[in-house]
C-alpha cells in the first residue's frame, strides 16, 4: 500500500517499516550550498530562485520545488529573524550579535572573535548581560501563514528547524571564549553551571516564543548542539552529566509539553556515541548526522545497539561517500539503507550540509536510490 508523506514518517517514527524509507532535505542540517542548489535550479530550468531564508551559513536558499522534485517527505519552517535588533560593529570591527557576541569574516567564513563575558568573574555579570529579546515580532513574522501553506498544500510531516544555532555549549563557548568556557568548568564550576542554566532559560524562552503559534502543525522540533569531535566527544560523559545534561533535559520537556505531539531532533556532528545513552535519557527522539567516519559511528552498530530506543535521521558520509564518483554516491547510499531501514525507524538524509564538493549528479543518484531502495 502507497502511503502518504505524513503516513511513510510517522510509520517510520514508530518504528515500523514503511512502504520506502522517508526522505528529508532542508532541515536544520540537511542545506544545500548555493552552488549546488544553483546547479539544480539551472538543470530543471526554473527562471527563478527560492526565498532567501539564510536559515544557515552553509547555504542561502530554501525552495519547496526541489522537495517535489526528490519526493521528500516533509517540509520545514524556520524562524524569522529580529526585527527590533540592528546589527552593529564595535571598536575593532566586530559584527555584534543579539547574542553579544562579535564575528568577523574570515575566508568566506563567519568566526566568533569577540567574546563579552571574557572577562566575567561573578555570576551578578551573567544576569547584567544583554540578552537577546524574545518576544522581537520578526521572529514569528509570516511564520503561521507558511506553516499553515505546508498543512494545507501537502502531506507532509512538518518540522521546525532549530530557533538558533547551538545551544548551551557552543553559545557558552561564544559569549565566554572557548578556552575559558571550557576552564570554566574544572577552575569555577559555580560560574559554569550558573552561564549554562542561564542560557537553557534563554533558549527555552525562544522556543517556546517562535512554536506557540505553529504548534499544533508539528510533527518534530530541531535543535542542533555538536558535543563531537572526529576520534572522541568534546566532553566526556561524566563532564556532559555534571553540566548539561539536566539542562538538555529542562529545554527538551518545556518544548515537549508545549508541543506533545511532536517529537525531539537532534544534531550533533562527529563521534558522540558514548554520549547517546544520555541523549535519550534527555529526551531524544530522532539523532542526525550519525557521521560514519567518526571513532564509534558504524552505522551498523549504532542501529543494533540503539535502534529500539531511537529513530535515525542522515548518516550519508560527506567525508568521501557522496563525494567521489557517481557509483561512490549510490553504494554510499545504499550502505546507509542496509544499514538503518530494516525494521523501520530511518529518515534518509545526508549526515550534514551538501557542500561544493557533492556534484549534482551525485545529489540525483542518492535520492534515487533511496525512492528505490527495498529494505532486505
Amino acid at each position: 500500500m502507497v502511503l502518504s508523506h505524513k503516513e511513510r514518517v510517522l510509520t517510520a517514527l514508530s518504528h515500523r517499516e514503511p512502504d520506502r524509507v522517508p526522505i528529508d532535505i532542508w532541515g536544520s542540517s540537511s542545506r544545500l550550498c548555493n552552488e549546488l542548489y544553483f546547479a539544480i535550479v539551472k538543470d530543471q530550468g526554473w527562471e527563478s530562485l527560492g526565498p532567501v531564508v539564510k536559515a544557515s551559513r552553509s547555504g542561502d536558499y530554501v525552495d519547496e520545488r526541489v522537495d517535489v522534485l526528490i519526493d521528500s517527505d516533509f517540509r520545514h519552517v524556520d524562524i524569522g529573524h529580529p526585527k527590533l535588533y540592528k546589527p552593529r560593529s564595535n571598536e575593532s570591527g566586530d559584527r555584534i550579535s543579539e547574542w553579544g557576541w562579535g564575528t568577523r569574516e574570515v575566508h568566506g567564513s563567519s568566526l566568533v572573535s569577540y567574546s563579552p563575558l571574557a572577562g566575567a568573574t561573578g555570576v551578578d555579570e551573567i544576569e547584567r548581560h544583554a540578552w537577546p529579546r524574545i518576544d522581537d515580532p520578526g521572529r514569528i513574522e509570516g511564520l503561521l501563514d507558511r506553516t499553515r501553506h505546508f498543512a494545507e498544500t501537502t502531506d507532509c510531516l512538518i518540522g521546525a528547524t532549530h530557533a538558533v544555532s547551538g545551544m548551551m555549549l557552543e553559545i557558552g563557548q561564544y559569549l565566554r571564549g572557548y578556552e575559558q568556557f571550557m576552564m570554566d568548568m574544572y577552575l569555577d564550576e559555580r560560574f559554569a553551571h550558573h552561564l549554562i542554566g542561564k542560557i537553557a532559560d534563554v533558549v527555552t524562552e525562544l522556543y517556546l516564543y517562535y512554536l506557540e503559534p505553529i504548534a499544533p502543525y508539528l510533527g518534530w522540533v530541531e535543535f542542533s548542539s555538536d558535543h563531537g569531535m572526529q576520534d572522541r566527544a568534546l566532553l566526556s560523559p561524566e563532564l556532559y552529566r555534571k553540566f548539561f545534561k539536566e539542562p538538555y533535559k529542562r529545554v527538551f520537556a518545556a518544548v515537549r509539553k508545549a508541543v506533545p505531539q511532536a517529537k525531539i531532533w537532534l544534531h550533533s556532528c562527529g563521534s558522540v556515541r558514548e554520549l547517546i545513552p544520555d541523549f535519550i535519557d534527555a529526551g531524544v527522539d530522532v539523532l542526525n548526522s550519525l557521521q560514519p567516519k567518526a571513532a564509534g559511528m558504524d552505522s551498523f552498530e549504532l542501529k543494533k545497539e540503539f535502534g529500539s530506543e531511537l529513530v535515525f535521521h542522515g548518516g550519508l558520509d560527506l567525508q568521501g561517500g557522496i563525494t567521489g564518483t557517481v557509483e561512490d554516491a549510490v553504494d554510499e547510499a545504499r550502505r546507509r539503507l542496509d544499514a538503518f531501514a530494516k525494521g523501520g525507524g530511518y529518515i534518509f538524509a545526508p549526515s550534514n550540509h551538501l557542500m561544493e564538493d557533492v556534484s549534482l549528479e551525485n545529489f540525483y543518484a542518492i535520492y534515487r536510490i533511496a525512492k528505490e531502495y527495498v529494505v532486505h
